[in-house]
């Protein structure tokens, strides 16, 4: 893995690409989703789950850095959003996986914004609950 104590440890979710839902039955539908979702995102992971979810963050961006050694893959994660130095995450994930990682976690974070959290700060935290879960590799 290359360096990427040049990057920040994470950031909020940078997307070029939004669709705009418009009408007024498009922006109850949107609020009302929004309100399902609110506690899901603010809810902390299990340590397990935890694990699991940093698994598949971890392979998804792994899979962008191969993709990303051609154009067309480079186009493909540009477009897609996928990174392969951030993962994505919501604002009470980041704090649990930077605190599972042994890092300070800042006051500035928000639970349910979206983040993206630099991928060497994930694999810590992911080798330590490995460890803490006596999970197989």
């Amino acid at each position: 893995m290359s360096d990427l104590s040049h990057l920040p440890a994470y950031r909020p979710v940078q997307s070029w690409v939004r669709l705009q839902l418009k009408g007024r039955a498009a922006k109850r539908k949107t609020a009302a989703l929004s309100a399902m979702n609110l506690g899901a995102e603010q809810m902390p992971f299990e340590p397990l789950r935890l694990y699991q979810v940093l698994h598949f963050r971890i392979d998804t961006a792994e899979t962008a850095a191969r993709r990303a050694k051609w154009a067309g893959g480079r186009l493909f994660n540009l477009l897609s959003g996928q990174s392969a130095q951030f993962i994505p995450l919501y604002g009470t994930h980041v704090r649990q996986v930077l605190s599972a990682a042994g890092q300070n976690v800042p006051d500035g974070i928000v639970p349910a914004e979206r983040y993206e959290l630099r991928l060497d700060y994930a694999k810590r935290a992911y080798t330590a609950l490995k460890a803490e879960l006596k999970q197989p590799k």
